[in-house]
C-alpha cells in the first residue's frame, strides 16, 4: 500500500513540476519537456541545495553541475529561488547566473527585469549576468544602473558599458563627475569615493574625446595625484599618444600636447 501511495505522490509532483516549468519560464521559451520522476526527486534535490548556507564547501559547484546536467528542467527551480526572499542572497545571485548559462540570451529579457529589483544585490546579478550574456542593447538599463542608489551596482554598470563599448552612454558617465552621490562628506568638504577611479577609466576605454581637455587640466593639479594613473590611461585611450613612464614627466607631457588635446 505504501508503495502504491509514493507512486501516486510522484506522480502528482510531476505534474506539479512540469506545471511550473510553463508558468515560471520566460516566455520566449516554446520548448517542450517531460519531467520522469525521476528528475522530480533530483530537481527537489536541487532546490533544497539554495535553502543551505551559500558559505557550504563545494556548495556553488554542485549547483552549477546540476543546473548544467537538467539544462531546461533546472529552470523553475533557478527562476523561483530568484523570486523567494528565503533564499540567502547569494545563492538567488547564483540562481541568476545560472539562469543566464542555462538559457543563454533568450534569458536576457527576463533577467533584465531585476536591474530595477528592491534588492541590491539582485540588481548587481542582473548587470553581471547581463554583461556575461554580452548584452549591449539594454542601454536603458545601464543608464538607470549609473544613478542606483547603491555604490557597486553603479560600478557594475560602469563595467558593463567599458567592457561591452557602449559609447553612446558616454556623456551620462561623464556626469557621474559631477553626481554629489559618487563623492562621500559634508558640502564644501566632499571626498572623491573609489568609483571616480573608475569613472576616468571608462571615459577612456569610450574614447570619449570631450573630456580630454579637463583630463589633461587635472592631471597637471596636485589636488589629483592619487589619479594621477587613472587620468594617463584614459589620457593615452584618448589621443593615442603613450606617455613616460615616469609620473614627474607625465605632467609636462600632456601640458606639451595642450593645443593638440584642445582640437580633439
Amino acid at each position: 500500500m505504501k508503495i502504491v501511495s509514493s507512486i501516486i505522490l510522484l506522480s502528482v509532483l510531476s505534474t506539479s513540476a512540469i506545471a511550473a516549468v510553463n508558468k515560471a519560464a520566460p516566455q520566449n521559451q516554446t520548448k517542450k519537456m517531460t519531467l520522469q520522476k525521476s528528475d522530480v526527486i533530483e530537481l527537489s534535490k536541487f532546490e533544497s541545495m539554495f535553502s543551505l548556507d551559500p558559505k557550504t564547501p563545494g556548495l556553488h559547484i554542485s549547483m552549477k553541475k546540476t543546473a548544467l546536467a537538467y539544462k531546461e528542467k533546472s529552470v523553475p527551480t533557478l527562476i523561483k529561488v530568484m523570486k523567494d526572499e528565503k533564499y540567502p542572497d547569494p545563492n538567488r545571485w547564483q540562481a541568476t547566473m545560472l539562469l543566464a548559462q542555462v538559457m543563454g540570451k533568450k534569458s536576457s529579457a527576463f533577467i533584465a527585469k531585476y536591474s530595477e529589483h528592491p534588492n541590491w544585490m539582485m540588481r548587481l546579478a542582473s548587470l553581471k549576468a547581463l554583461m556575461g550574456l554580452r548584452q549591449d542593447s539594454y542601454i536603458s538599463v545601464y543608464s538607470r544602473a549609473l544613478k542606483d542608489s547603491s555604490l557597486i551596482v553603479r560600478l557594475q554598470a560602469l563595467d558593463n558599458i567599458s567592457q561591452m563599448k557602449i559609447k553612446t552612454l558616454a556623456p551620462e558617465v561623464w556626469q557621474m563627475m559631477y553626481d554629489q552621490s559618487n563623492y562621500a562628506g559634508d558640502i564644501g568638504q566632499r571626498k572623491r569615493t573609489s568609483i571616480v577611479k573608475s569613472i576616468i577609466r571608462t571615459l577612456g576605454d569610450l574614447e570619449y574625446n570631450k573630456a580630454t581637455p579637463v583630463l589633461a587640466k587635472l592631471i597637471q593639479k596636485d589636488k589629483y595625484h592619487d589619479l594621477m594613473d587613472d587620468l594617463d590611461y584614459s589620457l593615452e585611450k584618448m589621443t593615442k599618444k603613450t606617455s613616460p613612464n615616469s609620473k614627474l614627466e607625465r605632467r609636462k607631457f600632456w601640458a606639451s600636447h595642450t593645443q593638440e588635446i584642445k582640437s580633439l
